[in-house]
Parts: structure tokens; C-alpha cells; sequence
């Protein structure tokens, strides 16, 4: 085996392993102890975060922060990660922000002339957009961790009633419109609940709570995917052609939509109580291409809706 072959294995070798001794690696690749200590001498010289332990029962142990071994990619397959990245780029924050951007520097900087100019080529035609959000979210990366530790928090939150204190445990962190969103158990509520991830104030774990959910065979996907078990009202909404396109915005509601051949269409779902008050707003915006027929007390809530309005802008006394 050739010294550069035995490198690259070795490689491999110590990223899979917590912790090693020279004499292991010695007889695993079946040369000298003093070959492999000057082989994890170029390692860590490359970049491998090796630490050495002192005295007789001492080692090597990679620490948490490993380095990946080297992969061979196509062109095609260099191109595809770019832009996978890069289809996140107008999200003022994303977690692992800094590192994912080194990540990205070093990744395009070792990249052939070629394949640069292809993905210069592609940049000039073809964008993933969202809507740029001016929204600090300074706790988006602490709350991936939570998720994925499982860990139960104290969380200020900055609801439409004011900051609130709630007791949640994380289930996962998902983005949508330019916007990020976590999925929690409430333990105030009882009940899994959706926050903005930009209105979470201030978060304190508690990793020796006593109540928990367990969550391990439970995804962020399979919530939002899942049918939820809240009561729900039957909802029929005839909607002009501005009303089928402002529904064909919104994912949820594109499920229950039904466009007729000249453009018009029917909205039937059933609607969670939990979205009452968005989904007034909502028509509410939408003026006459929208025309709700129920559930009543969603016809109540556009009613209150419009009395404050109204009563905010219609005429003064005497006028």
C-alpha cells in the first residue's frame, strides 16, 4: 500500500473511531508504530483535529469537531450541492450559519474553472426565491439542538397578547415563505403548537425536567404531514378567480381547492379552531373574491372583523 492509499484509509479510519492507539493503527495497517505516529503527524499538520493523551494507558482521540474524508464528485452532482445550498440564500438567518458559508467557500474555491463558469451561467438564469424576511432569529440555532436533543425549555414568546412564558419541548424547526417556524409540546396548552421561531425572546433549557415527551419515533415530517386530532369545523368557500389564486398561495388550503373550467373554484376543508383567527384575516383580505359560507363561526369572526373596520374608518359624527 502506498504511503498517500495508507493516508486516505487511515482517514477513514480515525473519523469512525471515539478514540485509538498508535500500536491499534499499527497493526491494522500492518507497519510500524513509529510510521503511523508520523502519519497522524500529517493529519493534524492537514487539518484532523487529533489530540494526543498522555501516559501509559494514552491514545488519540479525534475531537467532536471531525473532519470528513475527502469525496469525488461530478460536475453535475457539484453543481446540484451548490444550489442546494444556495436556494436558502434569502433567509436572513439560517442555523449553522457561519459554518455553512466556509463550507460553501471551500467547496466552490477547489471547484474546476468550468464548473465555476457553469454555476456563474446558472446563478444569471435560475433562482429558488423567497421573500426576503428583515426579521432577526437569534435563537434558531439553539432550538435545532433542542430539537434534536429532545430537550424540555422555558421559552419568552411574543404573542399577539404580549411576551408570554411557556414550558415546551421542541419536535423540529421548519421554513416556509421566508419565514422559520418550531413545532413544540406545550406543556401549558397540553398539545403540540406551531411559533414563530423570530418571536422566541429568550429560551433556558432544562435538561433535568421531570415530564417529557418522547419524540424519538416522531418527525418534523410526520407532523407536517399529520391529520391533527383538534376539533375541527367544516369550512365552504365560493371564490372568484383572485380568491382561487390567493388560495393556490397557501399549501394547507390548495388541498381543499376545486377550480371550475372558467377560472372560478370551491374551497371545502375542515378548519381547525386553532386557525380561526388567521383564516378571517385571510378572507378577510381577500374583499369580494371570497364569499365564505361556513362554518358560522367563521362568518361571526369576518362580521366582527368588518364592524372594526367600520367603526375605525367609517364616517364621523355629522359628516
Amino acid at each position: 500500500m502506498s504511503k498517500s492509499q495508507r493516508l486516505i484509509e487511515l482517514m477513514l479510519t480515525v473519523n469512525t473511531r471515539r478514540q485509538f492507539t498508535a500500536a491499534e493503527l499499527a497493526r491494522e495497517f500492518g507497519v510500524s508504530r513509529r510510521t503511523i505516529q508520523r502519519d497522524l503527524q500529517e493529519l493534524a499538520s492537514a487539518g484532523v483535529p487529533l489530540y494526543a493523551e498522555p501516559g501509559a494507558a494514552g491514545g488519540y482521540r479525534v475531537l467532536r469537531e471531525r473532519m470528513l474524508p475527502p469525496i469525488l464528485f461530478s460536475e453535475s452532482e457539484a453543481v446540484a450541492m451548490f444550489f442546494a445550498y444556495q436556494s436558502l440564500g434569502n433567509y436572513r438567518s439560517l442555523p449553522f450559519q457561519k459554518e455553512s458559508t466556509s463550507a460553501l467557500d471551500k467547496f466552490y474555491h477547489y471547484l474546476p474553472t468550468e464548473t465555476k463558469q457553469r454555476i456563474r451561467e446558472l446563478q444569471a438564469r435560475f433562482a429558488f426565491w423567497t421573500p426576503t424576511r428583515n426579521l432577526d432569529v437569534p435563537y434558531l440555532s439553539e432550538l435545532v439542538d433542542y430539537c434534536v436533543e429532545q430537550t424540555v425549555v422555558d421559552m419568552v414568546y411574543d404573542s399577539i397578547g404580549g411576551e408570554e412564558h411557556r414550558r415546551i419541548q421542541p419536535l423540529g424547526v421548519y421554513a416556509s415563505s421566508g419565514l422559520w417556524y418550531g413545532v413544540a409540546y406545550c406543556f401549558d396548552r397540553k398539545q403540540l403548537r406551531t411559533f414563530r421561531v423570530d418571536r422566541m425572546k429568550k429560551l433556558v433549557a432544562d435538561p433535568n425536567a421531570a415530564e417529557r415527551q418522547d419524540f424519538s419515533r416522531w418527525t418534523i415530517n410526520d407532523y407536517l404531514g399529520h391529520v391533527s386530532n383538534e376539533r375541527t369545523l367544516p369550512m365552504r368557500v365560493q371564490l372568484q378567480r383572485e380568491g382561487v389564486r390567493r388560495c393556490q398561495t397557501d399549501p394547507w388550503m390548495e388541498q381543499g381547492l376545486t377550480i371550475h373550467s372558467d377560472g372560478t373554484g370551491l374551497l371545502e376543508l375542515p378548519l381547525p379552531e386553532s386557525y380561526m383567527s388567521w383564516v378571517v384575516q385571510f378572507f378577510a383580505s381577500c374583499g369580494t373574491a371570497a364569499r365564505v359560507e361556513s362554518p358560522q363561526e367563521l362568518l361571526d369572526g369576518l362580521r366582527v372583523w368588518i364592524a372594526a373596520l367600520q367603526q375605525q374608518y367609517g364616517q364621523s359624527e355629522g359628516e
